[in-house]
């Protein structure tokens, strides 16, 4: 009810509130799509809400911050309890990073483990609002969430897999009675996608264009991470916020969310945004590094964080990282599995393998004096550990032969595969 137009982010045009997915048509080029921002009317939104009114809301998940979000409070809001996740306080490896202040946004704690339930959330009311029977997605996480969103709203998922996609999400999306189509390069989904849209009309909640622009209704969720991080911090901001970064939808909402509160005077300053990219891609801190605005495509390499696997980064990516003087830095799988394994070993976290990159990006920061002693960091966590088993077990090594209850060749089995010494 508060939202009044749709703007591009880089030349600044408006459009009316309809259905463009394919970013501003106005300053479109070849190599190069800017994404369309919606826009609302801070005036109104101070008039209605102040940090009081916020805290007084409970229970009511990302919809608490409704008049944020591009919907029609009189229209039903069907929620699956997204939203709502702890801010939990890393001691140990803040002591170890010697940060005075450092904190993991736990987005596994959402109905389908993963972030992006905020963004399907809005986009399936959205959906709805368009009089749309499909969402089309792009597989992984976003298709599981679609899915899971689409039973409860009476829609229909359409999803566009690559075969090296995570089997737990695909096989979340099939439970839950998404349609997937298997397709043999990345690049595939684009003219599929596109036509889905065109011809039946569906709801994108993933991005089909070479240059990333997909829904600004949808993208719209990820912003209450941001909102939820400021009251869970009594209204101080961090002073670095680290995003794992594909396409940067979830980086750039995250920004925006900070951005909001402060248009609104309810915060009295802005964070550094970090765009925590997989080496194996990588495309925001190339761009960043060729001090180029001109955003570098890549050819993805193999790599264990597989849900950030992307060739190129949203102008929304780039723009989260200016605007914010943040950074855009890469971290090997090397240093994304020892990450992981610092979250569950040192905090009790079980984090994905894209996850970690987060962390993986903080400790690499702090290595190079980007970060401060007495910063205040929030790594978010966009899924657990149990989204990417395979990769994760690939690090271990096999587990010993079982033994009968001998106490002998019990103590043996601590020694040689653990290294724990049992004298007793």
């Amino acid at each position: 009810m508060y939202e009044t137009n749709l703007k591009c982010l880089n030349c600044g045009k408006e459009y009316e509130l309809r259905r463009i997915f394919e970013g501003c048509p106005h300053c479109k080029e070849k190599d190069f799509s800017s994404n369309l921002i919606v826009t609302y009317d801070y005036e109104m939104i101070k008039e209605k809400i102040d940090k009081n009114t916020l805290e007084k809301r409970r229970g009511l998940g990302i919809w608490k911050y409704e008049e944020f979000l591009p919907i029609d409070s009189r229209e039903i809001k069907i929620t699956l309890g997204e939203g709502e996740t702890p801010l939990l306080k890393c001691s140990d490896l803040g002591r170890e990073l010697e940060i005075k202040n450092l904190f993991v946004k736990d987005e596994s704690r959402n109905p389908t483990y993963s972030f992006k339930d905020r963004l399907i959330s809005v986009g399936a009311f959205v959906a709805r609002h368009f009089s749309s029977k499909y969402l089309i997605a792009g597989g992984g996480n976003l298709a599981a969430g679609a899915s899971a969103y689409s039973a409860k709203y009476n829609l229909e998922t359409i999803s566009f897999e690559n075969l090296d996609k995570s089997k737990q999400a695909i096989l979340q999306t099939l439970s839950y009675g998404g349609k997937i189509v298997y397709l043999k390069k990345y690049e595939d989904r684009y003219e599929l996608m596109k036509k889905c849209v065109d011809i039946l009309k569906g709801h994108p909640v993933s991005s089909y264009t070479p240059s990333p622009t997909g829904d600004p209704y949808s993208q719209e969720g990820h912003k209450t991470i941001a909102y939820e991080i400021c009251e869970q911090l009594k209204w101080n901001v961090p002073d670095k916020v680290v995003v794992p970064t594909g396409q940067g939808f979830g980086l750039y909402g995250i920004w925006r969310g900070f951005v909001d509160l402060y248009e609104i005077g309810l915060i009295d300053s802005l964070p550094n945004m970090i765009a925590a990219e997989t080496a194996a891609c990588g495309s925001l801190t190339k761009t960043f590094l060729g001090k180029n605005e001109k955003i570098k495509r890549v050819v993805p390499e193999k790599t264990i964080a597989r849900h950030i696997a992307a060739p190129k980064v949203s102008y929304k990516a780039y723009r989260a990282v200016k605007d914010s003087n943040g950074k855009a830095i890469s971290v090997t799988d090397d240093e994304i599995m020892s990450a992981l394994l610092s979250f569950a070993r040192r905090e009790g976290i079980y984090s994905s393998t894209t996850s970690a990159v987060s962390l993986a990006a903080t400790y690499k920061l702090r290595e190079e004096g980007s970060i401060e002693k007495d910063s205040t960091v929030v790594c978010v966590m966009t899924t657990g550990g149990l989204k990417d088993p395979d990769y994760i077990e690939k690090n271990f090594p096999d587990l010993p032969s079982p033994i009968h209850g001998n106490w002998d060749e019990f103590k043996k089995i601590m020694k040689t595969y653990y290294n724990l010494s049992i004298d007793i």
